[in-house]
């Protein structure tokens, strides 16, 4: 005899099931989905109790992955830091900057995210731009969280002088004399860490809670968090996590990722991640990934490129955090300890690198290994990545000539190889599986809507001189694969979530309109209605 069903839903759903694409009902019990059919079918799950509902003239689709977005740091920006990613130039952040102060006097260091490092030239911004503002300890983040900026209170307060050395991973812009300006870049924050994201435990569940409420109201079920131990307090956050997760307050399926560092010990770290992952786990938060930074951005220079920047006249090709060794020592032992690995790729230079570490690993497919961001591809590294199995984690947000970021990166790669950036097709065409982060708050609305449409427009809507690399333009049916099903294969979990079958995990999006079957540039006109984590409705509009 069937168990009625806590819930019969109605509409139309694409289900991203092959044997089973397309329906008009799903039943619901105890989290699950226990029936997906026609309407007809559902019948015999109604009892008295069972809630029926209908959907008209939309489209219900699994639940949204995002891949790649940095959730309590984004949290925390938006609640205890100084946003600056919309200030244009240095006299909007002074502006933005020197309000943010007078309206925290209660803050003993001034936390700030957003600037764009490419704005400010080579050397970045200097400590003397900013310091008539405050005497207390300035330090902001650039938007992509690769460059830092602090006042002369804060080097005073580190100690940061001329004598202080210069770092393997890492630049300390220097003036003339060798006195740090205020800029430091990737690995150098070592010296001044404590001054980024350093916040308290009730801080961190207020931040987590409210971006929880913005990702979920974008039809998002579920997300990696790369960095959960990014800053200085990073026990913190993992604790706040737990928490929300023990109190039922924690509705997205948060996967964590543990970033291990060159400076210290890496192999080490991974086996501390595996104690962490003990202590924390629970239903919704899992720490499940070992995070490394191979390089940095091109807008930083840091992005470690095949062949040298065209601004420079000394072949500089950027840089790497890891030798080899390393690497491929930290690979095996996050194998070792049933870690997925998730590496951040900018540069060809990089892929490549990484790549050979997975080789001499002798990594497999079902141990997903993932890179992400990929900005600058070779092609005969994707044939490497399809024969190796990794992960290819997109950006599709990125994919478009804006009027900032891309006369940027041609000044700094030249013509050809900025227009050939982000590639996509090529991973679908070789059988890799294509997942998508918004590397939220880089991308400050981490809208799936949006991800897909760039990735089958690959410009701005109604610009179509802002088209970035054409070919490898892909379907909406493989965008919405790349942001359900194949996100839940990244997380090791494509036979509990990211499709509407039977026995899986019933989260589901309702959206007001059929984006399968709507002009490209109308796809982001699509509104999420509803949005279901395990049988339970988390949002409606």
């Amino acid at each position: 005899m069937k168990k009625f069903a806590n819930k019969i839903i109605y509409g139309d759903f694409y289900t991203v099931d092959e044997k089973n694409p397309k329906v008009q009902a799903v039943a619901i019990q105890d989290g699950k989905f226990v029936y997906v059919g026609d309407a007809a079918g559902a019948k015999v799950f109604v009892g008295a109790d069972t809630k029926e509902e209908r959907f008209e003239g939309g489209l219900i689709l699994p639940g949204f992955v995002d891949g790649h977005a940095h959730g309590n740091l984004g949290g925390s920006k938006m609640l205890l830091m100084c946003k600056l990613n919309d200030c244009k130039n240095l006299d909007e952040i002074r502006d933005k900057l020197k309000k943010f102060i007078a309206a925290h006097p209660e803050m003993d260091c001034i936390q700030g995210m957003g600037w764009n490092d490419a704005d400010f030239g080579v050397n970045g911004p200097t400590a003397a731009m900013i310091d008539d503002l405050t005497d207390k300890p300035v330090s902001m983040i650039d938007y992509g969280h690769h460059s830092y900026w602090l006042n002369s209170a804060a080097m005073k307060r580190k100690n940061i002088t001329k004598e202080t050395p210069d770092v393997a991973d890492g630049v300390i812009v220097r003036d003339t004399d060798g006195n740090p300006t205020g800029c430091f870049r990737e690995g150098a924050k070592i010296y001044f860490e404590d001054f980024v994201y350093h916040f308290s435990v009730e801080q961190y569940k207020k931040a987590i809670l409210s971006y929880q409420d913005s990702f979920l109201a974008l039809g998002l079920t579920a997300i990696f968090d790369p960095m959960v131990n990014l800053d200085y307090g990073w026990e913190n956050v993992m604790e706040a996590y737990h928490q929300l997760d023990v109190e039922g307050k924690l509705k997205l399926r948060m996967h964590g990722g543990y970033q291990v560092f060159v400076d210290k010990n890496p192999v080490a770290d991974v086996e501390h991640a595996a104690k962490l992952r003990e202590k924390f786990k629970g239903n919704r938060f899992a720490l499940d990934h070992i995070k490394i930074l191979l390089d940095g951005v091109i807008e930083s220079r840091t992005a470690y490129l095949n062949e040298p920047y065209s601004d420079s006249n000394d072949g500089y090709r950027g840089m790497l955090r890891f030798d080899m060794d390393s690497l491929t020592a930290i690979v095996k032992k996050s194998h070792e300890q049933n870690f997925t690995i998730h590496i951040h790729t900018i540069g060809d230079g990089a892929i490549n690198f990484a790549l050979t570490a997975f080789e001499n690993a002798q990594i497999t497919p079902a141990q997903r290994a993932a890179l992400t961001h990929l900005q600058i591809v070779n092609p005969a590294d994707i044939d490497r990545m399809a024969k190796l199995g990794v992960v290819a984690v997109t950006n599709p947000y990125w994919f478009g000539k804006d009027d900032s970021a891309y006369p940027q990166t041609v000044s700094f790669v030249g013509e050809e190889r900025a227009e050939h950036q982000y590639p996509m097709k090529s991973f679908f065409d070789k059988g890799i599986v294509v997942t998508q982060g918004s590397d939220y708050p880089v991308t400050q609305v981490p809208n799936p809507l949006e991800s897909i449409q760039f990735a089958v427009m690959r410009q701005l809507p109604g610009k179509p001189e802002t088209l970035l690399y054409g070919t490898e333009r892909v379907t909406v049916e493989q965008m919405i694969k790349a942001t359900t099903l194949n996100g839940a294969y990244q997380f090791k979990c494509e036979d509990t979530l990211g499709s509407i079958a039977v026995g899986k995990q019933a989260d589901l999006v309702v959206l007001d309109s059929d984006i399968t079957a709507c002009a490209s540039e109308k796809i982001t006109d699509a509104k999420v209605m509803r949005t279901m984590i395990g049988g339970e409705w988390v949002y409606a509009r």
